[in-house]
């Protein structure tokens, strides 16, 4: 049966990082807020900033866009940014989950698989992650990962590899950096050490902390055994640089302002969906319903409207 291999290189074992093993780290994930009665996060939109975007997810939502039903439904449930409604925010979940929504096909398993303001039910809940992998969503794939990794069986472990490989493909964070841990201390996959530095790469591009404290500490390592091995190999060593180059990018972030809108914690969710918005066709079947979820919307931009944002929010469409 596949299980744990011995780190393949001594430059990896002294890594601060990585002193908790893979296995102990999925352990804690799988039993993470099973003794919680409600979501507890971070409150995103308390100054305010985020009213225009809430006004663009109320306006998609009423078009049957199950995101940002799904985005809504969270935020009702939590009072982030709008007034708290816990049975509002679960019927929008429900509502955009019945739809197909990814998103909220995974919120809903998470709950029914904690108990979380509908039913506790674990069949539910993994009929409900199942139905959510097959689409293809990769905080799916990678939860169910997780999920498998805990099992002590071989074909389950093999499956969460597959699932695992295929988050971070799509570009999960989570995945690409359990991946990338998991590469370098040979457990439950062959150790790669350039494998897991183009993960750790990627990810410290897009200003993952955690990718670049580990990149730092790999590199530290890779430097002090250079120089008390003057044999170390020089693809070990092309490593260290490009992980250097990466994780010292300066990221400038660059806010849509010409807009006239304040950038907020959701904006990157509204955007993502105006990009998705404006790259859709917008043709008009009269004998079927217009919808996101049929790629179309009846709604008609004018010279007066500067952005999706503006159209959409527009009291008159």
């Amino acid at each position: 049966m596949l299980k744990k291999a011995k780190i393949a290189s001594p430059i990896i074992a002294g890594l601060f990082l990585l002193s908790m093993p893979v296995s102990a780290t999925l352990a804690a994930s799988e039993t993470r807020g099973s003794d919680n009665n409600e979501v507890k996060a971070e409150k995103l939109c308390e100054d305010g900033s985020c009213e225009p975007h809430i006004a663009m997810l109320h306006r998609l939502a009423r078009y049957g866009y199950q995101d940002a039903q799904a985005v809504l439904g969270v935020m009702y449930i939590s009072g982030d940014g709008v007034d708290k409604d816990v049975e509002h925010g679960v019927t929008l979940i429900q509502l955009a989950a019945k739809r197909g929504g990814a998103m909220a096909i995974l919120a809903l398993s998470k709950w029914h698989r904690e108990g979380l303001y509908v039913e506790q039910d674990i069949v539910r809940a993994n009929e409900l992650l199942d139905k959510a992998v097959e689409l293809n969503y990769p905080p799916a794939k990678y939860q169910k990962s997780l999920y498998l990794f805990a099992s002590e069986d071989e074909q389950s472990i093999h499956e969460a590899n597959e699932l695992l490989e295929a988050a971070a493909r799509w570009g999960s964070p989570p995945a690409m950096f359990l991946l990338a841990r998991m590469k370098l201390l040979g457990e439950w996959v062959e150790y790669d050490l350039a494998g897991a530095s183009n993960l750790l790469a990627r990810l410290s591009r897009e200003g993952h902390e955690g990718a670049r404290a580990l990149s730092r500490q790999l590199i530290t390592q890779i430097e002090q055994e250079a120089q008390e091995n003057a044999t170390i190999d020089k693809e070990t060593l092309e490593v260290a640089e490009r992980l250097e180059r990466f994780t010292n990018i300066e990221r400038i972030r660059v806010t849509p302002l010409s807009f006239g809108r304040t950038h907020s914690a959701v904006s990157d969710i509204t955007f993502e969906m105006d990009r998705t918005f404006n790259r859709g066709s917008l043709s008009r079947i009269r004998t079927q319903p217009c919808s996101f979820a049929m790629g179309c919307v009846s709604v008609q931009p004018s010279n007066r409207h500067g952005s999706i944002v503006d159209m959409l929010s527009d009291p008159t469409q």
